[in-house]
C-alpha cells in the first residue's frame, strides 16, 4: 500500500514500569509495553495490541509502512516500542509527531491535555501512572480503554489541525492560537471566506459548548452573513431560525450543499 491519506495510524504506547523503576530516562529499552492502541484510516476502527500481540502489530507496519502519528511519539512511543521489533526499523517509517511540531512553533512543550481541552473540548481520562496501575492490578479493560481513548483524542487534534492549520492551548486566561504544518488546503477559515463571497449555503458540524466545557459536536445548515474577522462570524441558522454568532475555532466539519442563498442581513 501507497503512503496515501488512508494510509495512516495514529498510536500510543502504555508501559508497565516507570523511569524512575528502570534507572531513569535513558532506559526506554526497560520499560516493557503494557498495550499499544492504534486507530488505522484504512479500516476507520481502533485496534489494541497487547504486549504478546506485538508481533502482529510489527507484520502489519512492515507490510503497510504507514505514516505514523502520535504525541511525543519520536521521543517515547517510537524507543519504546524498537526493542520489540526485530524486523523493522520504526524510524524508517513517515512519521508526524503533534507535539515535535507544537515545539517547533512555540519553543516549549505541552501536553496533550492542554491542546485537547483548547481544541477539541475533550480531555484525558488519566495518565500513564493510571495506566500503569491498572496493569499491575490485572484491570486490563481499563487499562485498553484509557489507551484508546488516548488514542482518540490524539487523532481528533490531528484532524482538527489538519482543517483548521492550527491547534489551541490556554495561557494566562486566553484561548491561544498555534500554527501547525500539516494543515490541508483550503482551511475551514478559507471555505467559510469563500462561502461568503459566492453566498453559499454550508452544512456544518459545530461544537456547542456548555458551562463546564462539555462539548458535542452538532449539525447546523447556515448561510453566512458577515465575516466579522479571522475568529468569528454571523450566519442564519436553520435550526435555530434565527442570526447566530460562530467562533472559526469551532467549526469542526464544513460540507457544500450546492445551494445559493440572497438573504441580506438587513432582514436580520
Amino acid at each position: 500500500m501507497q503512503n496515501t491519506e488512508k494510509n495512516i495510524i495514529v498510536f500510543d504506547v502504555e508501559t508497565k514500569k516507570t523511569f524512575d523503576e528502570v534507572g531513569g530516562r535513558d532506559h526506554f529499552d526497560k520499560l516493557g509495553i503494557s498495550y499499544v492502541g492504534v486507530y488505522s484510516y484504512a479500516q476507520q476502527k481502533m485496534f489494541g495490541f497487547f504486549e504478546k500481540d506485538l508481533p502482529v502489530l510489527e507484520k502489519i507496519l512492515l507490510a503497510e509502512r504507514p505514516l505514523l502519528i502520535g504525541f511525543n511519539s519520536l521521543h517515547f512511543d517510537v524507543p519504546v516500542m524498537q526493542p520489540y521489533f526485530s524486523k523493522l526499523n520504526l524510524s524508517l517509517l513517515p512519521h508526524l509527531d503533534i507535539l515535535k511540531e507544537i515545539e517547533k512553533t512555540l519553543g516549549h512543550r505541552l501536553k496533550l491535555d492542554s491542546v485537547a481541552q483548547a481544541t477539541i473540548f475533550s480531555g484525558k481520562s488519566g495518565d500513564g501512572l493510571d495506566a500503569i496501575r491498572w496493569y499491575r492490578e490485572g484491570d486490563l479493560e481499563s487499562l485498553a480503554k484509557y489507551c484508546l481513548e488516548d488514542v482518540r483524542i490524539t487523532r481528533d487534534v490531528y484532524e482538527f489541525g489538519l482543517r483548521q492549520g492550527k491547534l489551541y492551548y490556554h495561557s494566562g486566561g486566553e484561548k491561544v492560537p498555534i500554527d501547525i504544518s500539516w494543515a490541508k488546503q483550503p482551511t475551514i477559515l478559507a471555505q467559510l471566506q469563500e462561502a461568503f463571497k459566492k453566498h453559499q449555503q454550508l452544512d456544518i458540524e459545530y461544537f456547542e459548548v456548555d458551562e463546564n466545557n462539555h462539548a458535542e459536536i452538532v449539525p447546523r445548515r447556515i448561510e453566512i452573513l458577515n465575516m466579522e474577522n479571522e475568529r468569528s462570524f454571523e450566519a442564519y441558522c436553520y435550526k435555530k431560525n434565527n442570526k447566530t454568532k460562530f467562533l472559526v475555532s469551532k467549526v469542526w466539519k464544513i460540507e457544500e450543499t450546492g445551494n445559493t442563498f440572497a438573504h441580506q442581513e438587513s432582514l436580520f
